[in-house]
């Protein structure tokens, strides 16, 4: 079986378990490159092709693991399941990407802490 390309992502989580409130003590996974592309889709609003690119993977590539987060997601919040973030694919951004468009944290814009979203 091939190996899978190396998803490039802005920067590790800062939380890395999420548990509701009487949850049912059943726990999802998410990995760090499939939060990344939910980051990007789903808050920064950038469309796949684009997420695609900054990710450095096909947009086929982005669609499965996008897809794969959001079934993840869920089917915790509609069943009461923890979601752990780790592990993946992935390797963190060294230098600004090249890519049109700055998401709104972006950690190569400037030493100050990253833009709040409104």
């Amino acid at each position: 079986m091939p190996k899978s390309k190396c998803r490039r992502v802005c920067a590790e989580p800062e939380k890395f378990c999420f548990v509701p409130e009487n949850g049912t003590g059943e726990e999802n996974r998410l990995s760090v490159d499939e939060l990344e592309s939910l980051r990007l889709c789903d808050l920064e609003g950038m469309d796949q092709d684009t997420a695609a690119q900054r990710m450095g993977v096909s947009r086929g590539t982005f669609q499965r693991i996008l897809y794969a987060a959001r079934k993840q997601v869920a089917d915790a919040l509609c069943h009461g399941k923890s979601i752990r973030i780790g592990g993946g694919n992935y390797q963190v951004a060294q230098t600004e990407c090249q890519c049109p468009g700055v998401c709104a944290r972006c950690r190569f814009l400037s030493d100050e802490k990253p833009k709040e979203l409104e």
